[in-house]
Order: C-alpha cells, then structure tokens, then sequence
C-alpha cells in the first residue's frame, strides 16, 4: 500500500426444536448435522424448572451438600465406634441424640432429591442409574431410623441390617464427592467460560452416543484447565502449522538485518511501488498528482478527468486497487478492472452534475476519509472492507437520470414502479452495476471470490449506496449519533458497516467542506441539473421540487442552509469518530461565510431572469 502523507461482528436464530452437535468425533473432521430434540429425548424446562435447577446448581448448594454427606460419613463412624466402646446402657443414652442428627441429615438428602425430580423429571433425575440407588439407601436409612427413634428395643437382625446400611451411605459420600472434580473446574475459569462448561455438562447427559460423551468430556476438561490455546502434539494434521510456524521464528533472527538497511530497503521498495503503479498505463501526469495526493481533500477532480482523457474514475480505481492491494484480493488482472470501470463509466450519463466526475470526486473523498482521517486503522478495517467503501462510491449514482426519485415517482417513470417508489435511484444503481459484472465474464471483478466472501462484499455495497438517499438522512444520522455516544460504541465491531455507510453518505454530500473553487463549480452544476427538472415538472403540469424553480432559488441562501441542516450534522457525526478529520471541519464556516457575502448578489440576479 502506498503511504499516506500522514503515514496512515449475528448470531443466527436457530429452530428451537433443533440443537447443533459435532460427530464422529475420532476422525475430528468437524462436520455439523442437526439433530432434533426429539431423538435426544430433550425436554424444554418452565421459568420455575431452571431456577432450581440453577439453584441445584449453585456453588453454595453444592458445596452444602458434600458438607453434609461428610459430616453423615462422619456420623457415621462415630456410631459405629460407640457402639463397639461402649457398654448398651450408655451406648443407648446417647444413642437417641445422634439418631436424631441422623434424622435431620438424612430429611435435607430427601428435600434435595424432590427438588431434583422437579426441576429435571423423574426420567432425565434417574438417568444415572446410581442415583437409584442413592435414593434407595437414603429411604431404607430413613425407615431404620424412625424404627429405632420408635422402638428401641431392636432384634438383633435388625441391628445388623442397620449396620450394613450405616456402611452403605459411605457409598454417598464417594458419590457426592464426583462433584468436587466439576468445582475445581468451575473455579478456574471465567463467567462466559463457565456457561459454555454448564451447557456441555447438560447436554452431556441427553446423550447417547459415547463418542459425542468423550467429545464434550475433552472439551470441560480443555476449558477448565486453560489450555484452549495451546498447541498438541506435532502430528500429521498439525506438521504443517508448525512449520509455518517455525518459518516465522527463523524470520526473527533477519530483523536486526532489516532495521539496519531500513532506509535502503523503503527506497527500493518506493521504485517498485511507482513501477507497479506504471503497469497500470495511468497517464503519467495524473500518476504524479494521486501518488501524491491520493488522499488528499483538495485534489481537483476536473483537473484530474482532463489528465486522463475523460477516464479519470476508471485511472482512480486502478490506482485505489494497486495501492491497497485488491488485484490479489479479488484473484483477478488490471485488465478486468479496467474494463470494468469502463463499462460503469459509460453508465454515467452526461448530467451537468451526477456523472463520472462526480463518481469520481465521491471514490476520492471516501478515500481521503479511509486513509488520511484513519477511519482505516480506527475501525479495523481489512482489504474488502476498504474495496467496498471505494467501489460503492465509484458506482453510488451509476446510470443517474439527472432526476430526483420524487421526480421519477410523480411522473409514474418506469424505474419508480420497478422499486416501488422506495429509495428508487439507489436501488436501481448497484443493481445495474452487479449486472455488468454477470453479464460479461471479461469485466467480472467478483467472478473469482468465494460465495461467502462476494455475499459480503455485495451486501455490503448496497448498504453503502442505499445510505445516499435523502430521504433518510435525519433518521439515519440521527441513529448514527445515538451508537458514536453510546457506552458500547464498537468502531471496528458491530457499529462498523454503519460508520462505512457514513462515509460514503458524507463523501457523496462533502463539496462545501472543499476548496471553495471547487465547492463552486459542484454548487453551479448541481443547481443546473435542478433547474432542468423544474423546467420538465413545470410543463407536466407536476409540483416543482424544492431548489428545483430557477426563477425563485437564490444559490447562495440555499448553500447556507445546505451547510446548517444537511452537511455540518453529518461531519459533525464525522468527527465523533475520526479526530483526525477537524482541520477540516472549519471548512464549513469558512464556506458559509462567502455565501453569505453572495445572497445579495444572488437575489440581484433573480430579479433580472424573471419571466415576463
């Protein structure tokens, strides 16, 4: 990419009813299927069923409940040595008390398996088999010891039974001591982290297949112990990222190499940059003025367009390719570009103001914006996002009638029924633009994209050229306004294609931020085009569109309101994210003000041109 003079994010809604699953997990290819809840015997739980399950869940609860069982275990040792030190009458004096105690415990265990049953179902609870038998003991344990609080005077079978089902409720312990593995995983990871462990966990136990079980196994015990990152062993799948990898080590040790003939290396490399830029056949005085002032807001756009022969937005889009590396991006030749934008070119109609000069204006100032404003680097911005921005305002007023869409919808024109009178013009320009594209495989810039990466790019693109409707300015930038002041602004993240629209919009609208030579020239074809539309409304018979009445439209008066209501709003929103753009802000005043100074002369004019 050629410097700079400043040296320059949804997920989708998925049925319900369905969950997505990895399989065959030996061969780890990856592949994803649907199975329905159905055939994983799932159930969809009430408000109520998850919070307590959230509550079972819960890290007090669960540590409550291992403190239990250990002090039952406890207990349970404890009866069993007094019985064997101590004589019967002082074994039975005490005896009451701790089957009490046991009475308590063993309640708290029966109130944990009904919440279970609640919040789970009595067939997802049991389908752990084990958990059966936990209910069994903790019943029969119950029964003895009501029988013994009841009686104390026990055979001696029923001693021994007791004894056999004091030694079984160990086996609870062991059992409620499993969850202590899922703490320790719980406390070593964060929040998000252990969501994602608390979904596997549940799936998990839906499941059938014993390889989808060890899948979800691997990843818990991946996630609790930190090693999501961390590279496997070298093996046949991974022997090629590690010799990548070890490519990029030995390139460390040339650094001190490259630092050293820094100078030496930027200038060879400058030779090869302009080299590249000559292959191209851009007229060698044009070549001069963008390498130097590709991204400057005060390059002349007419003085560009006469340098290159009346080619001057098809010489800027080469440029734009080979500066930011987009031949390789889009796998295709200069030659295609070229014949590309020749075709959109002869697109443009001869309009005093909406024709290939303007196309070319609006690509430029996008690029002033991307690269001098840094919109590049503040909103992270890779090779296709810098290729839509550049080629949606190169393509923004493709075939433009030189009439507005209010024009078209009142006289019932064919493009207004096409597009339903809803953002006619801007729907119909990329729509054209994509069709040059398909129709001729000579000029297909998309042809070698992937479909993924072309339904990016295309989508992207006609956000861009839709935002250049007016009719939706104020709504538009007024919630542009309301994400830059947000506390979750995410330049580079989800609030990124909406900045890109921006920048397009505010190029498409930027001649008053110009010089204001240029910004005058831009003003007098502008008006030109209007009053052309108001002479063919006025003899349908139509309502003559705002600044379109060449006997009543004072220039100056409507530049300053252009200026007050339409474009300092809109860089004002410029500015909320690019710093770098307020040099330029005070273009506007600036502007403004020599307006002003014209509104008497204009209204002089006025009175001079009206009909008789």
């Amino acid at each position: 990419m050629l410097p700079s003079n400043s040296d320059s994010q949804q997920r989708s809604l998925e049925n319900p009813d369905k969950q997505t699953m990895r399989v065959d997990s030996t061969k780890r290819n990856d592949k994803l299927i649907e199975v329905p809840r159905k055939k994983l015997n799932m159930r969809l739980y009430s408000e109520s069923e998850q919070k307590f399950q959230d509550y079972v869940n819960s890290k007090i609860v669960t540590i409550s409940i291992i403190a239990l069982v250990g002090a039952y275990a406890i207990l349970i040792f404890v009866i069993v040595a007094l019985e064997e030190l101590l004589d019967e009458i002082q074994f039975n004096n005490i005896s009451s008390i701790l089957s009490w105690i046991e009475l308590g415990i063993l309640i708290v265990f029966i109130l944990e398996i009904f919440v279970g049953l609640y919040a789970w179902g009595i067939k997802k609870y049991y389908k752990d088999k084990w958990l059966i038998l936990d209910t069994l003991i903790i019943l029969l344990s119950l029964f003895f010891v009501i029988f013994e609080l009841a009686d104390q005077k026990t055979s001696n079978v029923i001693k021994v039974i007791q004894a056999v089902f004091r030694f079984l409720r160990i086996f609870l312990l062991i059992r409620k001591a499993q969850t202590f593995r899922r703490l320790a995983t719980i406390s070593t990871i964060s929040t998000p982290a252990e969501k994602i462990v608390r979904f596997l966990a549940e799936l998990k136990e839906v499941l059938e297949d014993e390889n989808m079980k060890l899948d979800i196994d691997y990843c818990i015990d991946k996630i609790g112990n930190n090693q999501l990152y961390q590279m496997g062993k070298l093996d046949e799948d991974n022997a090629e990222a590690m010799a990548w990898l070890n490519q990029s080590q030995q390139g460390r040790a040339d650094i001190k190499r490259i630092v050293t003939n820094e100078q030496q290396q930027q200038q060879v490399q400058q030779k090869k940059v302009i080299a590249n830029f000559q292959k191209l056949n851009i007229p060698k005085r044009l070549l001069d003025i963008l390498l130097k002032q590709h991204d400057d807001l005060y390059i002349d756009p007419f003085d560009c367009d006469k340098l290159s022969g009346g080619e001057g937005l098809v010489n800027l889009m080469l440029f734009f390719f080979e500066n930011y590396n987009l031949f390789d991006v889009f796998l295709i030749k200069p030659k295609v570009v070229r014949s590309y934008f020749e075709e959109v070119m002869k697109g443009y109609h001869d309009n005093p103001y909406h024709n290939k000069v303007h196309a070319q204006d609006v690509a430029q100032t996008c690029n002033f914006l991307l690269s001098k404003c840094k919109f590049i680097e503040i909103g992270q911005l890779d090779e296709q996002d810098i290729a839509c921005v550049l080629i949606a305002g190169a393509i923004h007023d493709y075939g433009h009638p030189g009439l507005t869409n209010a024009f078209l919808i009142n006289s019932r024109n064919e493009l207004a029924l096409t597009y339903n009178d809803q953002s006619v013009l801007e729907m119909f320009h990329p729509s054209q633009c994509f069709k040059i594209a398909w129709g001729n495989q000579k000029v297909n810039i998309f042809e070698n994209l992937q479909f993924q990466k072309y339904r990016r790019i295309r989508e992207s693109i006609i956000l861009m050229v839709l935002s250049t409707d007016m009719a939706h300015h104020a709504s538009e930038l007024a919630i542009t306004n309301s994400r830059i002041a947000a506390p979750d602004f995410e330049p580079n993240g989800k609030d990124k294609q909406r900045l890109m629209d921006l920048i397009v919009h505010s190029s498409d609208v930027s001649n008053p931020t110009k010089s204001f030579e240029i910004y005058k020239q831009w003003t007098e074809k502008v008006l030109t085009e209007f009053w052309l539309q108001g002479d063919k409304e006025r003899e349908l018979g139509l309502p003559i569109s705002y600044l379109c009445n060449r006997y009543t439209t004072n220039t100056a008066e409507a530049q300053v309101g252009f200026i007050d209501y339409v474009v300092k709003p809109t860089f004002a929103s410029i500015l909320g994210f690019l710093p770098a753009y307020e040099p330029f802000f005070q273009n506007l005043d600036k502007n403004k003000a020599k307006w002003q100074e014209l509104i008497e002369y204009y209204k002089q004019q006025l009175a001079s041109i009206q009909p008789k």
